[in-house]
């Protein structure tokens, strides 16, 4: 199965359980609160993130087609498809676990449907860790600051340093998912905090106070 088939099919999957839960969930999401069939708390529950998943499919092979460091990709073509297949992945899971609370609201289902996604989110974090230290320079994935961009030993020190904060991330999640799973959030917070910030903030401090390397040697006016 190609990578775009595995995309296209797991988002269509989404979609098809969105329309479900849809039509057959009563009209109710916070006590008190009635909300028409067609309202927004209802449509964007249903359909944001497999819309999310597909947007995030179509911009990325958008950009990587516009990438001044496209050649790059033969050299992590298979880590490149693999992340975005991740990325699909993560956005999925994090819907499914949206309509997994729901539907234990609804008493369709009993609490431990919630640890199927959450155990998924978690294994594709550790996923995530394992490949993101095998990107290389480009304008789609990873931690593109202008510090790693310019610097290719920034770029593998930030990356590897970001597998392993990642691959712990995941690691930590599936545990606390067990653990006591009503206080993940906990664990999602600060995890995602020191991933978004951190990991750019790394790649300043390395490009300002680490030994200087060699530059980046795919410029990209020489490849155009």
């Amino acid at each position: 199965m190609s990578h775009d088939r595995f995309r296209y099919g797991l988002i269509a999957v989404a979609y098809g359980l969105g329309v479900i839960l849809f039509f057959n969930l009563p009209a109710i999401w916070l006590p008190g609160k009635h909300f028409p069939l067609w309202s927004f708390p209802r449509v964007s529950t249903a359909f944001t993130l497999p819309t999310a998943a597909l947007v995030i499919v179509l911009i990325f092979k958008s950009l990587a087609k516009r990438d001044p460091l496209r050649r790059n990709y033969e050299r992590f073509r298979l880590t490149y498809a693999l992340c975005l297949d991740l990325a699909v992945a993560l956005a999925i899971g994090t819907h499914l676990l949206i309509l997994s609370k729901l539907m234990i609201y609804q008493g369709m289902v009993g609490r431990w449907i919630t640890y199927v996604p959450t155990s998924l989110i978690g294994i594709i974090l550790v996923l995530v860790g394992n490949v993101l230290p095998r990107l290389r320079p480009n304008n789609t994935l990873g931690i593109r600051t202008r510090w790693t961009l310019r610097d290719n030993s920034v770029w593998m020190k930030t990356h590897r340093a970001g597998g392993y904060l990642v691959f712990i991330f995941g690691l930590v999640f599936i545990v606390w998912t067990f653990v006591d799973f009503m206080s993940i959030w906990w664990v999602l917070g600060p995890g995602m905090v020191l991933t978004v910030a951190g990991l750019p903030l790394l790649s300043y401090f390395l490009s300002k106070f680490g030994r200087s390397s060699s530059p980046r040697t795919e410029t990209a006016a020489k490849e155009n």
